[in-house]
């Protein structure tokens, strides 16, 4: 019939029209992405942007559930099937996946306060090792001043003892000289 070749050539212009849009999805993102993280980031552009339709068709049962009725069962109408049944599940279908957006924002605030606490403990403890650090340094130039004092005493030392050494050399010189002078 004439009207199920219209709803034919509408189905295939609509498939034509999702094929385009994945095709040019794909070859925009290869084309413009220089990263994975570019990548993803159009991803998300263009997957919120498709979603858009789900939101009007949300916004407008909420709006004006009656006139999306008619224009639904007008739909039917022209299929002549049982359409009912198909725009119940799609209803059904909206309102489960608008549960599953709240329960994913639900979890995405939950990770967001996580990584604010996670990054909060890391500036944290990058204050502390950064103090740790200053405090090892503090250390190491006092052991280094010891260790420089430590040497100079034990220089200062072995300079005693050896001057100790010649002046003890010599008194036991002049006092041999001494018994010489008294024995001779």
């Amino acid at each position: 019939t004439k009207k199920g070749l219209h709803i034919f050539i509408g189905g295939c212009f609509l498939f034509t029209i999702t094929a385009l849009a994945l095709y040019a999805t794909v070859v925009f993102n290869v084309a413009t992405s220089r990263s994975d993280v570019e990548m993803i980031f159009n991803t998300v552009v263009l997957l919120f942007v498709n979603d858009l339709d789900e939101k009007m068709f949300t916004s407008l049962r909420t709006i004006n559930s009656e006139w999306l009725e008619k224009i639904t069962s007008e739909i039917a109408d022209s299929f002549r099937g049982n359409i009912k049944v198909d725009i119940q599940y799609a209803a059904a279908n909206h309102e489960l996946r608008d549960e599953q957006t709240r329960r994913i924002e639900q979890i995405e605030k939950k990770l967001l306060e996580k990584i604010m606490r996670v990054e909060t403990e890391y500036e944290k403890l990058k204050t502390e090792y950064n103090k740790l650090k200053t405090e090892v340094k503090g250390l190491k130039a006092r052991h280094t001043t010891k260790s420089i004092k430590n040497i100079k005493v034990k220089t200062i030392q072995a300079i005693v003892i050896a001057k100790n050494k010649k002046l003890q050399e010599r008194s036991s010189r002049i006092r041999n000289r001494a018994s010489n002078k008294e024995q001779g």
